[in-house]
């Protein structure tokens, strides 16, 4: 039995991530080499605290977001599974003269996101605090001998945390959440919540072509620095910043239509058949079963309340939402 979304909003349910990428970076010279690949900064980070980044092209397009944890004299990088392996590659090739080891731990760590309404207390009954509540605040804490570290992350606007377990008592540790009924989030559910908070999926809503700075103000605020000095993308990405903004930007809609329309779907204005494109969209129960959908739309259409239609039969019309109707909701 999986968990449904009123279990996830009213109690909780938990994401099997265990393929994502998790690198553990060390040496004397890993903040200055991280520093010069990441677009956000490590400098303030402390043991305990985290933040979330991205990598880009040297023109500023996306690769891959994640987040970077400070902890016991290194940082732990934990990347999607679509990119982690290229990303991997891609610092390994950049260590030259540097003091920088990564270490892959995948092969001994998976990762579970426990999301949910009652989340934190589903941490208490299985004996385990939770980490403070400011993202990516994380700590260790032992469960059945072996050494978890919990993370703070909210990946479905509900609240949640991102917990690191060996796989020693990986099976465990599924059984007892279980046992406190939070079920197994599947992929169509995590759909949902993963939309309605405003989370873009790399390979879904971006890709190799999408400039960082399109995702919108929130991912911009979350992941970029303007003062951090150089890294790689950060020409392109300060030249945006100077200008004010992007040609587009991905932003939430909602389609007034009897059929979900297909990714890539076009987006009209009424003087412009090409204002823009759905990136993905389905049913939201945050809008009462209404279709939401996210799209790159030019910014002159981007403004909430604009109307444009959607290219599909029957015909539908979209409506641009004020933000994430999660979050929104809260």
């Amino acid at each position: 039995m999986n968990a449904t979304y009123e279990q996830v909003a009213e109690h909780a349910g938990w994401l099997d991530l265990s393929d994502s990428g998790l690198i553990r970076v060390i040496g004397s010279d890993r903040l200055r080499f991280l520093q010069g690949q990441t677009t956000n900064d490590l400098r303030p980070l402390t043991e305990g605290t985290g933040v979330y980044t991205a990598f880009c092209t040297p023109t500023g397009q996306l690769l891959s977001d994640g987040y970077v944890l400070e902890a016991e004299d290194g940082y732990l990088l934990v990347l999607p599974a679509e990119t982690w392996g290229d990303i991997a590659a891609r610092l390994s090739e950049a260590i030259i003269l540097d003091d920088v080891t990564l270490m892959p731990l995948q092969e001994e760590l998976g990762l579970i996101s426990i999301q949910g309404g009652s989340a934190s207390e589903v941490l208490e009954e299985l004996g385990l605090e939770p980490p403070p509540d400011t993202p990516l605040a994380h700590r260790t804490r032992i469960w059945q001998k072996a050494e978890l570290r919990l993370i703070t992350n909210d990946r479905t606007g509900f609240g949640g945390y991102d917990i690191l377990v060996p796989y020693t008592v990986m099976e465990e540790f599924q059984t007892a959440l279980i046992a406190t009924d939070c079920l197994l989030i599947d992929d169509a559910l995590a759909e949902v919540l993963r939309y309605e908070a405003g989370i873009p999926k790399v390979g879904v809503d971006y890709a190799e072509r999408t400039l960082a700075a399109e995702l919108g103000e929130p991912f911009v605020r979350s992941h970029i620095s303007y003062t951090k000095g150089c890294y790689v993308g950060q020409e392109v990405l300060m030249r945006i910043h100077a200008r004010g903004h992007t040609n587009r930007t991905w932003v939430p809609l909602r389609v007034e239509g009897s059929a979900v329309p297909p990714r890539g779907a076009m987006l009209a204005a009424p003087d412009r058949p090409d204002a823009g494109w759905i990136t993905g969209a389905l049913r939201s129960p945050a809008l009462g079963g209404a279709i939401l959908a996210w799209g790159f739309i030019r910014n002159e259409y981007a403004q909430p309340d604009t109307t444009l239609q959607v290219g599909i039969e029957p015909p539908a019309q979209a409506i641009v939402l004020p933000g994430a109707p999660r979050l929104a909701r809260r």
